[in-house]
Order: structure tokens, then C-alpha cells, then sequence
């Protein structure tokens, strides 16, 4: 049942994850935290809740644009009982925002396998990374993503190479020269998180352990999976695919950088871990275990929530 209705790409689907990632941020805010109700604070969360439904529909954009999978949405059906599973992520305002930036940076990594509008695409992507550092300092590891793309190209130039220290520059001039004359102070610099959390006792809790395994598994399992499979990939697929192994890498490092381990910085692994999972998924021959796999990810989000 899953498998059928998933397996197609039907506007009522995005319709459908829309509301339930609607319903699991409003549960997880009601069941997290106490509620001071005001117009601000239901201003600022409905806010989230479209950045958690754009990101959504950006991983879809991806996906299909650089034809990362077949003509389904098993990958935002990953992607969004991934983020329900985790509502802890709801309360991490600044990892919702930095993940968004740098999807819209992937995006743009992706598309450089076309040789149209090149510098453009660069300088885009570096502008979305370093805009996505200010709220994670460690998504700067986006940027080995960004040059490994440019380094892949067959006709890329050492001006290319250039592009995305010209992005990065860019807005940090933009940036200091903004707290310089509203805040007379440079002290935004001292403020970065650039220390590297140890503490995991967050991970102790059923709610953020149990999810953490979970994408974990499907990691270590589709990526050992897309390894194995890429001497049967098409030519023209293997730059995106080799691609996609990369981000997933750097995502790990991006996540175990976190300077305060509190379960939210596992949003960044659900993009490219729903996506590698709805690659192997579509790959499998034996109905019944798609069907058991999607059953299990579609429910765990439902269970998790009465723990």
C-alpha cells in the first residue's frame, strides 16, 4: 500500500507529508516544553513550521532536478518521518535555518554538472554556506562539497576555484560592516560556537537515542549498498551519485561538530540520508520488505511520540 501510493509522484503526497510534518511539529511543541501563548511566539512558530515544510519540498526539487532518484516521493517520505521522529529539532531555531541554506546550497552543487551559468551556480552556493555558518559555524565544511563539485568539472578554471572565497568574503564584509554601524562592536566574532561538544548525555533518552540509531543504520546499510552498486551506475549519474556519498560524509562531520549535543544537529543528515534510503529502496525487488521498511519509518515517528 505504501509502496504504491509512495511510489508515485502525486501533489496529493505533498499535500499529505505537509500536514503530518504540520501535526508532528505542533504535538512535539505542545509535548516539549511549556507554552507561553502570545502573537509573537505563534508568529515565530508558524514561521518554523513553513521552514520545516520548505525544506520538505526543497529536498523533493533536488531530488527530481538532478534525477537523484526514479519518479516517486519515497525521499520526502524519508525525510519527513525523519524530522517528526526528532521533534527536539523543532526547538533548535538556528540548525532549522542553517539546514535550509545549505539545501539551497546543494541545490545549486548539484546543478554544476550542467555547464550553463557556472560562476553563478558557485558563487550561489558559497553565498548559501556562508550564510548557513553564521547560524552553524561548522557548516563551513559544506564548502569541501563545493570545491569537489568544481574540481569534477571538465572544464573548470582556476577563476572558478576563486568564486567561493569572492562568496565568502562577500558576506562577512557585509556582515562586520552591519554590527560595525548598528552595534559599534566587532564582538559578533568572539560570540561564534567553534568548539566541538563531547557532552552526549542527551543521546541517553529513548526519544533521541532510538531515531540517532535508526538514521545511523540506514547510513552504514545504503551507503555500504551505493558503494557496492556503482560500477552498475550510468555515466552520466556517477558524478551526483559519488556526490551524494560525499555530502552524507561531510554531514556526519557537520553533526558530530556540534558544540552542544542536544539531538538537533541530527537534521542535517536527514536530507541526504532520505535520499540515498529512497534509492535503495526503489532498488528492491522483494515487495514485502519495501513495504515493512516504509511501514516501520511511517510509524516510529507515532510511537516515539508517547515515550
Amino acid at each position: 500500500m505504501l509502496t504504491s501510493f509512495f511510489g508515485k509522484s502525486n501533489p496529493v503526497n505533498f499535500l499529505i507529508l505537509g500536514i503530518f510534518i504540520f501535526i508532528g511539529y505542533v504535538l512535539g511543541i505542545l509535548f516539549g516544553a511549556p507554552i507561553k501563548f502570545s502573537g509573537m511566539w505563534l508568529a515565530e512558530h508558524l514561521f518554523f513550521i513553513a521552514v520545516c515544510v520548505f525544506s520538505m519540498l526543497l529536498v523533493d526539487f533536488i531530488i527530481r532536478k538532478n534525477d537523484l532518484t526514479k519518479s516517486n516521493t519515497f525521499g520526502i517520505l524519508f525525510f519527513s518521518c525523519f524530522l517528526v521522529m526528532l521533534p527536539v529539532i523543532f526547538f533548535e531555531k538556528n540548525i532549522l535555518l542553517a539546514n535550509i541554506f545549505l539545501l539551497l546550497a546543494l541545490r545549486r552543487v548539484l546543478s554544476l554538472k550542467s555547464e550553463k551559468n557556472t560562476e553563478k551556480k558557485i558563487l550561489d552556493a558559497s553565498l548559501w554556506i556562508t550564510i548557513a555558518s553564521f547560524f552553524y559555524f561548522y557548516c563551513l565544511l559544506f564548502f569541501i562539497v563545493l570545491f569537489l563539485a568544481i574540481l569534477r568539472k571538465k572544464h573548470t578554471t582556476y577563476k572558478h576555484l576563486l568564486i567561493p572565497f569572492v562568496g565568502f568574503l562577500g558576506v562577512l564584509i557585509i556582515v562586520t560592516a552591519y554590527h560595525f554601524f548598528v552595534y559599534d562592536s566587532l564582538n559578533w566574532v568572539f560570540e561564534l560556537q567553534m568548539i566541538i561538544g563531547t557532552d552526549f548525555s542527551a543521546y541517553h533518552t529513548a526519544k533521541i537515542l532510538i531515531p540517532a540509531t535508526i538514521i545511523v543504520t540506514f547510513i552504514i546499510w545504503t551507503g555500504i549498498y551505493r558503494i557496492f552498486k556503482l560500477s552498475s551506475i550510468p555515466k552520466k549519474d556517477k558524478p551526483n551519485y559519488l556526490l551524494m556519498l560525499v555530502v552524507t560524509i561531510i554531514s556526519i562531520f557537520i553533526t558530530v561538530s556540534s558544540p552542544q549535543k542536544t539531538g538537533g544537529e541530527l537534521l542535517f543528515l536527514l536530507a541526504p540520508t532520505a535520499i540515498i534510503t529512497s534509492n535503495y529502496i526503489e532498488n528492491i525487488k522483494e515487495f514485502w520488505f519495501r513495504e515493512l521498511l516504509l511501514l516501520l519509518v511511517v510509524l516510529l515517528p507515532i510511537v516515539l511520540l508517547f515515550i
